[in-house]
C-alpha cells in the first residue's frame, strides 16, 4: 500500500459500498490452529504472524446460505468488545443490494 493510499480517508480507500445492518453475524474457523514466526512476548501476552489465510465460514442472520471468507483484522474496541473483519472469497452483491 502506498503512503499516498494511508493518508486517504478510509471512506475514500474502500473498494465497495458499505451499508449498516442490523441483524447477528457467526464465523467458523475452518482450521483448529494458528502457527505463526513469534515476534516478541511478555508477560501479559504474545504477538506472531502467521502466513497465509485463517479461513473462516460466515452466516450472516435473515440470508440463506453461508459465505466463505477469510479473517484480515480483529480490533480491540473496547470495554470487552471486539471487531471482526471478514473478506468475503467472492463478492456478493446481494448483501448491499
Amino acid at each position: 500500500m502506498s503512503e499516498n493510499h494511508r493518508a486517504l480517508p478510509t471512506d475514500v480507500r474502500r473498494r465497495a459500498e458499505r451499508v449498516a445492518m442490523d441483524g447477528n453475524v457467526k464465523i467458523r474457523f475452518a482450521t483448529e490452529a494458528i502457527v505463526g514466526s513469534g515476534q516478541n512476548v511478555s508477560s501479559q501476552g504474545v504477538f506472531f504472524v502467521s502466513e497465509g489465510r485463517v479461513p473462516v465460514t460466515v452466516t450472516i442472520e435473515g440470508r440463506d446460505g453461508d459465505i466463505s471468507g477469510e479473517l484480515v483484522r480483529i480490533e480491540n474496541m473496547g470495554n470487552g468488545q471486539f471487531g471482526l473483519a471478514v473478506k468475503f472469497d467472492q463478492p456478493h452483491d446481494d448483501l448491499v443490494g
